[in-house]
């Protein structure tokens, strides 16, 4: 019998498609445990009675974010046998109930650790808890399952932007933690990627890596559950509330579309040659496009005010203290919130996809071309007010 998958980070962004493909894939008698973490609640909210336990809290997330994907009846067999774990990757051993620690242990086979803080604003010590100790508690769930006399296989997720404020092309097989970094996002996910290969090394473990770099909506539809990272710049451009932007028009945008993501891991996860290579799931050279052109095309579909494009270095010594003084609301919201995003419009990195690129020969499965589906992507903000309603119907023509 096949043993058990484990999934960290299902309610996110990523996660939640990948646990679809996961339940559509897998066969019915493999079980899928998702270590989701219980929603904090305060006493007041249950004054008849104690608060639903950690474990309790776990499955109610866990019904709810299925009845999202599409699957409203538990009781369908390839939906019976997902699993709710109440734990916190950054606690030891997961944070998990003994019991289900021991379940954890005895019958996981596979583990797909996505789980991740993606916030750029975070705290060193904040971030390096969630995604450095985190990956550290994963790696050793792995260590208790071969001491088990279990076999353990590791997908982990990291990010394409371990790169830092590298230049020029980035090679998969690279991974450099000593450079400069634009965040402690970026800073973290490389210590946890270092990890991770420290493991391999020093204790064997058969791991695959996967590298995304900025991961959007479906390509066939545009949908996407977060408005984040890509989202928020793009949203402030198509309301015209920041007149002068710190971009360079020839920097580089690697994005790529939640299905691709998605459909590689499945594909490269579930082959044996994959294991020990690390693989970026990117636009690459041959897809990437530019801060320029992006925005060319939004400025053709949302019609705003076009801004003016002036060097990163003149922006932050005149411009923003000057728009610090006059802006108000929701203009000065959105240049302090946009200054983490700065570095991504001045990108100069170019991330390499020849291994990727080799073992997803003759799948069918490749990134689009990012012009190919921009529009729905963008159609889908304006159909869903970004996010804030369900999607209406479309309509012929730009945004409104």
């Amino acid at each position: 019998m096949n043993r058990a998958v484990l999934l960290t980070g299902a309610t996110g962004f990523l996660g939640r498609e990948l646990l679809k493909q996961l339940v559509e894939e897998l066969p019915t008698e493999q079980t899928i445990y998702c270590l989701i973490r219980g929603q904090a609640e305060s006493k007041s909210a249950h004054p008849t009675g104690p608060a639903p336990s950690q474990q309790a809290q776990a499955e109610a997330r866990l019904h709810t974010l299925l009845a999202e994907l599409g699957y409203p009846d538990l009781t369908v067999a390839k939906v019976a046998r997902v699993r709710a774990v109440g734990g916190d990757i950054s606690q030891p051993r997961l944070g998990a109930d003994h019991v289900y620690l021991t379940a954890l242990i005895q019958h996981v086979g596979h583990i797909y650790h996505g789980a991740a803080t993606v916030r750029f604003d975070h705290p060193l010590a904040e971030a390096r808890r969630i995604n450095v100790e985190g990956t550290r508690q994963v790696l050793e769930l792995t260590q208790r399952i071969k001491a088990a006399g279990g076999t353990i296989r590791l997908s982990y997720i990291g990010t394409a932007f371990v790169s830092g404020t590298r230049r020029g092309r980035i090679f998969e097989s690279e991974l450099h933690t000593d450079q400069p970094f634009h965040n402690t996002y970026e800073q973290t996910k490389a210590e946890a990627e270092a990890l991770v290969r420290s493991y391999m090394t020093d204790h064997g473990l058969q791991a695959t890596l996967f590298r995304p770099s900025i991961i959007v909506g479906d390509s066939r539809t545009g949908e996407t559950s977060s408005f984040k990272v890509m989202y928020w710049p793009l949203k402030v451009f198509s309301r015209g509330l920041i007149p002068i932007v710190p971009a360079a028009r020839a920097g580089i945008v690697d994005m790529v579309p939640v299905d691709y993501v998605v459909a590689a891991i499945w594909a490269l996860s579930c082959r044996q040659d994959s294991i020990g290579r690390c693989y970026h799931l990117c636009a690459g050279p041959e897809g990437a496009t530019t801060i320029g052109a992006a925005l060319d095309q939004a400025a053709a579909f949302f019609q705003p005010r076009k801004p003016l494009f002036v060097p990163t270095e003149t922006f932050e010594r005149y411009i923003r203290p000057l728009f610090r003084l006059f802006f108000r609301g929701k203009r000065r919201q959105a240049l302090d919130a946009g200054r983490v995003y700065v570095p991504y419009l001045n990108f100069r990195a170019s991330f390499d996809t020849t291994q990727t690129r080799q073992d997803l020969a003759g799948t069918g499965i490749a990134p689009p071309s990012v012009h190919d589906y921009f529009a729905k992507l963008m159609r889908f903000c304006v159909d869903t007010n970004w996010g804030k309603s369900p999607p209406r119907p479309s309509t012929a023509g730009g945004a409104g």
